[in-house]
């Protein structure tokens, strides 16, 4: 009896004991004994007991999530990684873990821009090649619901797009909104059906005179036809403007994607647009408008370059005035070049010029042919590939041979945007 005693008591101590000296590194010692022996459950809990007596090292950061990951529990995982991802050491190794949860998760774009990251950063040479590999294993998997949303506030000189001489002339400060939603229906997006829709809307403060919101649905059906990338779209649209019923249409499009190199490519695209006006007010403006254009798209790691040329034919109303009238159904030939700087990682500058020319059928009362000129600079940091801060300049010139057409203008805005 007396032996017993003594054998209990000193097991009390050695407990009693035990506990005293529990240390975080202790704790985080026996966690990652517990995760090498497969006993996930046991190495969390080891891990958050050394993470609840204050230890904060990416060491434990990286182990909790990856214990997470065993036991299924994405979502803290995913937390932990982004934690990890901030380290840049570990940036490559938290990016790959995060791309394996979206897999798991069945977030496929998100999974391949997570890949894609770290292949393009070549820093570990085995982690470059199992990217290669899970991207290779994603390039037919596809989400079938994304969504884009942007919302700016800016400051535009002259509103109405009027002569500087126009009583009209005024400047006002908007905010403007824009979001879409696409859903693949069959297939993928690059050979099956997909319907989107999407909304816009402008709104200068103080001045509703100007506000426009506009709403479209569209189905479109893409095709691969060997190295081609095509795809038809049927879209319907509706335009509100000053708060009031403006514009339907109708739009067919036409669209061709080629690579001509590794890191060239060349875009043609068709629009066939039945406009038609929802006052009388605006009749002028119904009828056919067509476009075509020829691109060209070139891809470095230091910058992009785009450039088109775009060839606008119309068949539209007569706009009759007080003292004149005219055929409003201009021919418009556009030229227009983007050049994005990439700056590093998170850093992008782009200018953007374009020139388009405007033939007006001639008319017995006024002549109206015009140039319009425009020229934009803009800077966006991304927070990560699908978040960006904007910020953008933009100069309008547009010279008419009708002085009533003749205005110049100033648009700045800031604001932000997102993609799931």
């Amino acid at each position: 009896m007396i032996r017993f005693k003594k054998c209990y008591l000193a097991t009390l101590f050695l407990l009693f004991s035990a506990e005293l000296i529990a240390s975080p590194e202790s704790d985080f010692r026996l966690g990652v004994e517990a995760f090498k022996a497969g006993d996930n459950a046991a190495a969390a809990t080891y891990f958050e007991s050394a993470r609840d007596q204050g230890m904060n090292s990416v060491s434990l950061q990286y182990n909790l999530a990856s214990s997470y990951y065993k036991l299924e529990r994405y979502e803290e995982a995913k937390n932990y990684f982004n934690i990890v991802n901030k380290t840049p050491e570990m940036r490559d190794l938290a990016e790959f873990n995060l791309g394996l949860i979206a897999i798991k998760q069945k977030q496929w774009r998100t999974a391949r821009r997570y890949f894609t990251s770290v292949k393009n950063s070549g820093k570990d040479e085995k982690l470059t090649r199992l990217s290669r590999k899970q991207l290779v294993m994603l390039r037919n998997k596809e989400d079938r619901l994304t969504a884009y949303v942007s919302s700016y506030l800016g400051f535009d000189d002259n509103i109405s797009s009027v002569s500087s001489d126009s009583v009209l002339n005024e400047s006002a400060t908007f905010y403007d909104l824009y979001g879409s939603v696409n859903l693949l229906i069959e297939g993928t997006r690059k050979e099956g059906w997909s319907a989107d829709a999407s909304i816009y809307k402008i709104d200068y403060l103080d001045v509703a005179s100007t506000d426009e919101e506009q709403y479209s649905i569209g189905v479109k059906k893409a095709l691969k036809l060997k190295d081609w990338e095509t795809s038809a779209k049927l879209n319907l649209s509706n335009t509100n403007y000053a708060g009031e019923d403006y514009l339907n249409s109708i739009k067919l499009e036409l669209y061709g994607r080629k690579p001509i190199s590794r890191s060239e490519r060349i875009y043609f695209r068709y629009q066939l647009e039945d406009i038609n006006s929802q006052q009388s007010v605006y009749d002028y403006l119904d009828g056919w408008r067509q476009r075509g254009r020829i691109e060209y798209r070139k891809y470095t790691t230091k910058n992009i370059q785009h450039f088109y040329y775009e060839l606008e034919l119309n068949d539209r109303g007569t706009l009759t005035a007080t003292s004149y009238a005219y055929d409003y159904s201009p021919t418009r030939h556009t030229v227009r070049g983007i050049y994005t700087h990439v700056l590093d990682d998170k850093w992008r500058l782009t200018g953007d010029a374009s020139y388009r020319i405007s033939d007006f059928p001639a008319s017995s009362t006024i002549s109206r042919n015009e140039n319009r000129l425009i020229l934009a600079l803009s800077a966006d940091y991304r927070f990560d590939s699908t978040f960006k801060l904007i910020t953008k300049f933009q100069y309008i010139d547009n010279s008419s041979d009708n002085d009533q057409y003749d205005y110049s203008k100033s648009v700045i805005k800031v604001g932000l945007s997102k993609s799931f």
